[in-house]
């Protein structure tokens, strides 16, 4: 069950509304849209404001709880033209000891860096280089990633071109207990969520997992919320919210598969295939194995 699994907000204790209701919401982004609001919370978060998006930054888990955008069919369009030739970074606004490192995803692991913002949704060079800072990416197994993960950005461009204009939020779901780590640093999401709101339409959200089962599902921002600890929009009226609109399916590339539509409890029945992690509990005993090592040794 995803009840089971904690996204970022109750895992980590994250800043509520008020805590980062100071800083700046990023107007070039959300404009008029209260940013996504965070249940439940304690630790340490950055609001990180880019040119074309925005980030909400977990230290605990060195990954975004959530990243924002405002899409229009305009810029969807003139992005297809931009050169997609931009290298990860560190990223500077954080923390060196707090922020995910290049090194941290090494070739070998079966995982991807694997945006939440896209950078084909961004209609210049400066604004899709901004969206490859570690910061807005997560360890996202290859297969989804590049398949059912990819369909469905695809779907929402297309969806977002047909409509005009949208408000996507982006954010990671963990197990709850003991999520695994990439690197001993990063923490594994389970699962992956998009939620989009269409200006006098509604509002609905994509939740797919993090592995190659390519299965996802649909649900209300409502759902999403109490799934999640995450409001992603938080100023719309109760109806909207528990009101799912209709998403479309995602869209492979020719000659893929694509996408299975499952249900809640379908996505959730069985455990996330994670190659070569290490879950927290691994890491500590690791960590005191070694320390019982070094006083034997003296």
């Amino acid at each position: 069950m995803l009840i089971r699994c904690l996204i970022i907000a109750a895992l980590l204790g994250i800043a509520h509304g008020s805590a980062y209701a100071e800083a700046p919401a990023c107007p070039q982004v959300l404009g008029k849209i209260a940013p996504p609001v965070v249940s439940h919370p304690t630790g340490k978060t950055h609001l990180l404001c880019y040119r074309a998006y925005a980030v909400l930054f977990s230290e605990q888990t060195r990954t975004a709880i959530w990243s924002a955008e405002r899409l229009s069919a305009a810029n969807l369009l003139a992005a297809r033209s931009v050169p997609r030739d931009s290298d990860f970074f560190e990223e500077p606004q954080l923390p060196a000891s707090k922020r995910a490192r290049l090194s941290d995803y090494g070739h070998g692991t079966g995982y991807d860096r694997g945006h939440l913002a896209p950078s084909g949704d961004f209609a210049d060079a400066a604004a899709q280089a901004d969206s490859f800072s570690l910061a807005n990416v997560v360890p996202q197994r290859r297969e989804s990633n590049r398949l059912l993960w990819s369909h469905i950005e695809t779907a929402t461009r297309r969806l977002v071109r047909s409509q005009g204009e949208a408000w996507v939020v982006t954010g990671p779901i963990f197990e709850a207990d003991h999520p695994t780590l990439l690197n001993g640093r990063i923490a594994i999401p389970q699962y992956l969520w998009k939620a989009i709101y269409l200006p006098g339409t509604g509002a609905a959200a994509y939740i797919a997992r993090n592995d190659a089962t390519l299965k996802y599902t649909v649900v209300s921002v409502a759902r999403l919320a109490e799934l999640t600890g995450v409001e992603a929009f938080p100023n719309l009226t109760k109806r909207q919210r528990q009101s799912p609109i209709a998403l479309p399916g995602p869209v492979p590339h020719p000659g893929e598969k694509t996408g299975r539509l499952v249900s809640e409890a379908e996505l959730m029945a069985s455990a996330i295939d994670t190659p070569g992690a290490t879950s927290l509990n691994q890491l500590q005993d690791r960590l005191r194995a070694a320390l019982l090592r070094a006083i034997a040794s003296n």
